[in-house]
């Protein structure tokens, strides 16, 4: 059941995550974020590309039986899916790990002056998720420009 809550907690934190390209080099989700988004648009065709190639590499198109063709062919098929399918969801894992990591002393004062400009208090062990809910609503009411101070 920890795998499940680090996935929904990695869900939470990849839709909290501000997009700034300020954030890009000193941040890996940014990328991480990109990389989830792109395999929701991009795996769906490449499923049903393996699919077809599997369909007639066993002969479909040559007047063989479907499921007849090469019987030893669709458990690899499948295989393959299970595994592109499997994809996003390393990448929500790795987000939910993410969003429990402790912050190093230079984000920790980073997220103190920000929560000082925001007129909040601050937690006194913030996390990477506490971080991005600090700059998601600090670029909404400060504006980019306090990202420079990364």
């Amino acid at each position: 059941m920890a795998f499940f809550k680090t996935v929904k907690d990695g869900i939470r934190y990849c839709e909290l995550w501000p997009q700034d390209p300020l954030l890009n080099p000193v941040f890996p989700e940014c990328r991480v974020k990109k990389a989830i988004r792109a395999g929701k648009v991009i795996l769906p065709p490449f499923i049903v590309f393996i699919m077809l190639w599997s369909y007639v590499r066993g002969g479909g198109l040559l007047g063989v039986e479907f499921m007849f063709a090469v019987k030893s062919n669709w458990p690899m098929t499948i295989i393959c899916i299970l595994f592109i399918l499997l994809m996003p969801l390393q990448g929500y894992w790795w987000m939910g790990k993410r969003s429990r990591m402790k912050l190093n002393p230079r984000l920790r004062i980073f997220y103190m002056e920000t929560c000082i400009r925001l007129h909040r208090s601050g937690e006194d062990l913030p996390d990477m998720m506490a971080l991005a809910e600090i700059m998601r609503d600090g670029i909404k009411i400060l504006g980019r420009e306090f990202l420079s101070k990364l």
